[in-house]
């Protein structure tokens, strides 16, 4: 099936989406486990619930795969939310992704993604902050900044189980590509954040990144380092540890937002990661046209007509 970015359609039918979970307010970690319970539920042929471990404080931390194929031999993409608990629009961001991708399953584009990855969704990295509305941890360490890259070495890092629980899970999936979801600011980032240099795929990462931005209206998208210079981020320790194509999607200027806005956020934002998905498969079909890291670059999309189904205009 031709499936190419360059050619994409997405059809737009009605201006509101098949949710089966209201976003008028901000989930509690009860109502979220809940929602990831009972999905699974009812798609047992198509999704898998588990906990991964637990916070400092004891709380759990959750994940869904999703996937009609083989989850042993499909390649996997990880999309993970609220390394900083105060960022609780990237928490419900990853609950609109995860609702969309159910609702709409038997849609071709979706079923495609769905038979030909395994989508691994973990909306609470840090529940003790989500639960304490900080950036840190229950013992005051930023999430963000405890893994390891250079200069930041496994000594210094990984101080942090909700950490080494994501560390556990890269080191068994060894994922293709993998988002990781803040809030804050509007933008897309990417490798690397403790460095100048250009990564080795800097040109897939700001092709990447430039169709998320255009899809979503919103103009930042630059290596991470550019937006401000950090040690110890996951997207440097993806892309550098396991090749990982590793990005950050900033999904709101406020980093939790009035809940009268929340509902908008998710939608753009699941705009924004339905993006990156079929970014992703078109590049590994080949049908992905790379885009030099260069702010002259042309167009490759006609953006005006690109539409997610159910969204409707986003900007």
């Amino acid at each position: 099936m031709a499936h190419a970015l360059l050619t994409l359609i997405l059809w737009l039918v009605t201006p509101s989406i098949a949710w089966s979970l209201t976003f008028e307010g901000y989930h509690s970690q009860g109502e979220i486990r809940s929602f990831l319970v009972r999905l699974t539920a009812e798609n047992p042929q198509l999704i898998r619930f588990q906990t991964l471990g637990y916070s400092d404080a004891g709380r759990p931390i959750d994940l869904v795969t999703l996937t009609s194929g083989d989850r042993e031999t499909l390649p996997a993409i990880y999309i993970n939310g609220t390394h900083h608990g105060d960022e609780k629009s990237s928490t419900e961001a990853t609950l609109g992704l995860l609702d969309y991708l159910v609702q709409h399953k038997d849609e071709s584009l979706v079923r495609d993604l769905l038979s030909s990855y395994t989508i691994y969704i973990q909306p609470l990295v840090n529940p003790d902050g989500h639960a304490s509305n900080t950036r840190f941890d229950a013992n005051g360490v930023d999430p963000n900044r405890d893994y390891a890259i250079p200069g930041h070495t496994e000594e210094d890092a990984f101080k942090t189980p909700i950490v080494r629980i994501v560390r556990t899970l890269m080191d068994r999936v060894k994922f293709r590509a993998a988002l990781a979801l803040h809030s804050g600011m509007e933008g897309v980032l990417w490798a690397w954040g403790h460095s100048a240099t250009r990564p080795p795929d800097a040109d897939q990462f700001f092709t990447i990144a430039r169709l998320m931005a255009k899809t979503m209206g919103i103009e930042q998208f630059r290596q991470s380092f550019d937006d401000y210079p950090s040690q110890g981020e996951f997207i440097d320790y993806a892309y550098m540890a396991h090749g990982t194509l590793a990005l950050t999607l900033e999904v709101s200027h406020a980093p939790t937002p009035p809940p009268k806005d929340l509902e908008g956020v998710v939608r753009r934002a699941t705009l924004g990661m339905m993006t990156f998905l079929l970014a992703v498969s078109d590049l590994d079909r080949g049908g992905l046209t790379i885009t030099r890291n260069s702010t002259t670059a042309r167009d490759i999309i006609p953006w005006a007509r690109i539409q997610m189904r159910g969204f409707g205009r986003t900007h």
